[in-house]
């Protein structure tokens, strides 16, 4: 008889906006780049002399054939339409807490962000897993997130 091993699957999410978990179905790597704000100025004297300001960050994310709903994803979090949703709505036109978990919550890092662009592609209609199942589709979504 074969020696079963259990198997262990990441909890919760990496990114969570406005208090809602994203999808990691499907979800290619994040991309977390610092922007650094700060004056650099040559002197009379040939020196350099440089103003830090401040430290921003930028996310970017994107999913392939993301389902629509949090229904039809495998971890049960915000699905294609359910981020279009949020970027449409009044949260997605301001500014919206951003929560991001490097590993457990005690590594989070909490951050304010607005939209910076994001896209939406259809690339299946009226997917099923099974002939019962409600029709579906799947989206490519790329986000992109500066902090304010």
């Amino acid at each position: 008889m074969p020696t079963s091993y259990p198997i262990t699957l990441p909890v919760g999410a990496l990114i969570t906006i406005g208090g809602n978990s994203l999808s990691e179905h499907n979800r290619q790597p994040v991309q977390i780049s610092i922007n650094r704000i700060e004056k650099t100025q040559r002197m009379s004297n040939g020196t350099m002399r440089k103003f830090f300001i401040a430290d921003k960050k930028n996310i970017t994310v994107s999913w392939s054939m993301l389902p629509s709903r949090t229904t039809y994803t495998v971890d049960g979090f915000y699905g294609a339409r359910d981020i279009k949703d949020f970027y449409e709505g009044a949260n997605g036109k301001g500014s919206f807490a951003v929560t991001v978990k490097y590993g457990s919550t005690a590594n989070a890092e909490n951050l304010t962000m607005i939209f910076t662009s994001c896209s939406f592609e259809i690339v299946r209609r009226n997917a099923k897993m099974s002939p019962g199942d409600t029709p579906q589709e799947l989206w490519n979504v790329s986000i992109t997130m500066e902090e304010v």
